[in-house]
């Protein structure tokens, strides 16, 4: 189990550098993404936070609420960052195409760890 948790926490931090990556570089250079660029958001933010709640768990509602809080504001800043890298703008649905990534991915990791559960208890 420990190298399972070690292998998530390298997969958190390499998703948490893609997505900073894709965010602030320049749309004429480096990789080229071929799909909605709403849909990305949300699949990408969906995966972080996933994962991050599979690393930290749901630990207590303080703590829980800071992550999602932080997932949040991670695509609220790289948004704005945008606003300063050539050829690239600032896009309020953008913003809540992470949100709403942030909110599934979190909801279906803690349906799993309830369906988990129950067929433990039967």
């Amino acid at each position: 189990m420990i190298k399972f948790q070690s292998l998530l926490r390298v997969l958190l931090i390499l998703e948490l550098l893609g997505i900073i990556y894709l965010s602030v570089k320049s749309p004429n250079g480096g990789v080229n993404v071929q799909i909605n660029d709403k849909v990305g958001h949300f699949i990408g933010y969906g995966v972080l936070s996933c994962n991050t709640f599979m690393v930290f768990g749901f630990k207590n509602k303080a703590i829980t609420l800071q992550l999602l809080f932080a997932l949040i504001a991670i695509g609220v800043i790289l948004e704005w960052v945008q606003g300063f890298v050539p050829a690239r703008e600032v896009s309020a649905l953008d913003v809540v195409a992470n949100a709403i990534g942030v909110a599934l991915g979190t909801t279906s990791y803690w349906m799993w760890l309830r369906i988990q559960s129950r067929s433990k208890r039967s």
